[in-house]
């Protein structure tokens, strides 16, 4: 038996970082990442997301949060006012682009909020 999206919205706000919503910006990337997962969150959205904690299995230079929102996904690459982008990512950003989709470089969490309400 599945869960209901009510149920599955209660357990995924328990796990939820408690920490006070700063709309800001951010200090580091950590936590903008907390930022978008909490706002994922708030509109019953679902960000897939890799460890920031250890190297993962995943495909070089991919964005950091690939977002399943309402009717749409949405590609994210959260950096800070100074993070550069690698040259995978660089690579990753232009091949998507030639395919027509768009990811989105972020530097702050007004950033992704205007990409959300866009």
């Amino acid at each position: 038996m599945g869960w209901t999206n009510e149920q599955f919205l209660r357990y995924e706000t328990r796990r939820a970082p408690k920490k006070p919503f700063d709309p800001t910006g951010c200090k580091d990337e950590r936590e903008l990442h907390n930022q978008i997962f909490n706002e994922c969150r708030r509109r019953g959205w679902i960000p897939l997301h890799g460890s920031m904690s250890e190297r993962t299995h995943r495909t070089e230079g991919e964005p950091d949060f690939t977002i399943i929102a309402q009717g749409r996904v949405i590609f994210i690459e959260a950096k800070t006012a100074t993070g550069k982008l690698s040259i995978a990512q660089q690579g990753m950003i232009t091949h998507a682009a030639k395919l027509g989709i768009t990811i989105h470089v972020i530097r702050s969490f007004e950033d992704f909020i205007k990409i959300c309400d866009s």
